[in-house]
This record gives structure tokens, sequence and C-alpha cells, in this order.
């Protein structure tokens, strides 16, 4: 993908301007109890009609941005801005260290595209896209190893400010793709490893029986209706009322389902070396309690289920809320947000 605009580079360069900023970065910090403003995660979605959450866009398509941000000390007024610079083989505003370093001051300023303020936007992708789309199907035509990799990732920086003065941002890949042209049917056979991304889902918070599988007593599920609750209100998120969460330490996971775990091709230098299954983990947050992760134990090298979707947690005393943000390496990503009494 070098020819695609050294993109993953100008990504690099970003995220590292990121941490040198003066302001707090949303994934950069290790730290899992969220005692401050937050940005959590950032998550892309593309409705196209068919049932599927994609997380791959291409032109015309809308996409829903939407970012998980936690506000812990209730700052009564919380302004989201969402931002971006067109992929370019030159150092952009997006990707500038003297810039980023005072993030805030990319709103209004020249070369930056404002793509909407709030927590949750939509923003259909332009036209003056399509030439970088164009040339990445140009270069896997002409480089076997391209085959695999058919997307660019446009650098989406997210600034929150407080009402109390206080900024926090995070940056977020929006994977173009031109995948209307890819994918097993594609007439071109050297478009045909590429598969367009969606986004997994947690269904689920459980307390298992044991770690073979995320199985167990289920303190909140996901909903479509009332009906999905036993009768009880499904909220306007999508989830049913929750059980009261146990005192004392807790091994916790996130159900993700079988059908949100995609296999994809990789390619060296001849060409399709073979396919891979992609390994969603979560990060777990909290606004109060202990945390300590859980090791893998598979000595094969591949991350096990235990060490990529459990926590061990230990509630609070009082109100909380617990936070696990699923991503799957690929650009996918999305979460659950529980508050619990």
């Amino acid at each position: 993908m070098r020819r695609a605009f050294t993109t993953s580079a100008l990504l690099t360069a970003a995220i590292a301007a990121l941490g040198l900023s003066s302001c707090e970065s949303g994934f950069d910090r290790n730290d899992q109890i969220v005692n401050s403003l937050r940005i959590l995660g950032a998550s892309t979605h593309i409705n196209n009609g068919d049932g599927v959450d994609w997380a791959d866009a291409e032109v015309g398509d809308t996409v829903t941005l939407s970012a998980l941000v936690a506000n812990p000390t209730a700052i009564p007024t919380v302004t989201v801005t969402w931002v971006t610079c067109l992929p370019s083989p030159n150092v952009t505003p997006c990707t500038s260290e003297t810039v980023l370093r005072q993030p805030q001051d990319l709103i209004g300023m020249a070369g930056v595209i404002e793509l909407g303020v709030g927590e949750t936007i939509q923003y259909t992708v332009p036209q003056e896209v399509q030439p970088l789309l164009d040339m990445l199907i140009a270069n896997a035509d002409q480089n076997v190893n391209a085959q695999c990799a058919l997307y660019i990732q446009a650098p989406i920086i997210i600034i929150v400010q407080g009402s109390d003065g206080s900024v926090v941002t995070a940056l977020k890949n929006l994977r173009l793709s031109p995948w209307s042209q890819t994918g097993p049917g594609a007439t071109d056979p050297r478009l045909q490893h590429y598969i367009r991304n969606s986004n997994p889902s947690i269904t689920a918070l459980n307390i298992p029986s044991d770690k073979s599988a995320c199985a167990g007593q289920t303190l909140v599920q996901s909903c479509l209706s009332d009906a999905d609750c036993g009768g009880a209100t499904c909220s306007s998120e999508g989830w049913c009322p929750p059980l009261p969460f146990p005192a004392g330490s807790q091994t916790i996971c996130g159900q993700i389902p079988d059908a949100d775990i995609q296999t994809y091709y990789y390619c060296g230098m001849d060409g399709v070396d073979g396919s891979e299954m992609e390994y969603p983990t979560i990060t777990w947050y909290a606004t109060g309690g202990g945390q300590a992760t859980i090791a893998n134990s598979n000595t094969a090298g591949t991350p096990d289920l235990a060490s990529r979707t459990f926590e061990l947690y230990t509630r609070p005393p009082g109100p909380f809320t617990l936070y696990g943000v699923v991503r799957d390496g690929r650009d996918g990503e999305n979460w659950i947000a529980q508050a619990f009494q």
C-alpha cells in the first residue's frame, strides 16, 4: 500500500503528535478507572440496507460517526467536534505535530474539513475521494501484494471541549475502500481478496460459569424491542434493564456473536498468502471499583477467549458505569456502556 499516499505513515505521525499534545488523548491512556472527561471509543457505521453494520465506506456512503464520551464529573456542557483532512502525500494540518499540540486549533483551519458537531453525527463521503480509490484498484492490478489491502485510512480527529475548560482529543480511522468492486464476487480476480470490514458487537454482559465460553449469568443483554426483555422496557440504546451487579471480585465477559468475527486475506510479495480470522478484543473501563486483566493461557500464541474478552472486576459500593469497547483490529469498533446502581 505504499502508493496509497503512505496513509499508514501519516496516521502514525498523527497519533504521535496527539500524544505530544498538551491535551489528553483518549486512546493512548492505560488507566481504566475513568474519573475525568474521556473519549473511550469511536466508531463508524454504514447502513446499506442489508442488515450488516459495515465499517468500510466508499464514495456516496453516509457514515454515522459515534464517540463514546465519558463525563463522570457531570460537566454541564460538552461539545464534540469531528474534523479530518483528505489523505495526502504531504503534511496536512491533521498530521502536523505543531498543529496537533493544540488540536482544538484545527477547528476552522484552512485545509481541515469539519465533519460535524455532536457525539453522533452523519457525513457523506464526497466525490473528491474517488481518485484515491481508483489508485488503489490500479495498484492492486499492478502489484499482487496489494490485492488484500484495498483501503486507505482517513484520520478523523475528535475534539471534546467541556464548559469547565477541559479539552480531550482522540483519533479514529475511517476506512475507505472501493468495496462495491471487491470481494469474492468481483469480476476482476485481482480484486477478489479484499473483504469489506464490518463492525463487531457486544450483545450481552455475562458472569461466566467457566472461562471456556462467555456463557453464564447474564447481567444485561441487547434488545430490539420490549419483547426481547420479557416485557420490560428496551432502552433507546438497545439494552434491557440490567440485573444488580454482585459485590466482591467477579469475572465478567462481553459476549461477541460468532457472526461478527470475519475471515480476511493477507498478501505477501508473491500474492495471497492465506486467510486470517479476526480476534476481537475488549478494553474495559469503569467509573469506580477495581480491575485486573486475565492473562492469556494459550501457549500456542493465539490469544484465547478469556484474555480477549474477560475482566476481573470488583464493583464500588455506590453507583458506577462499566464500559466495554470491542475492536476487531481492522478499524471495526463498538461498545457497551452500562450504569449499575
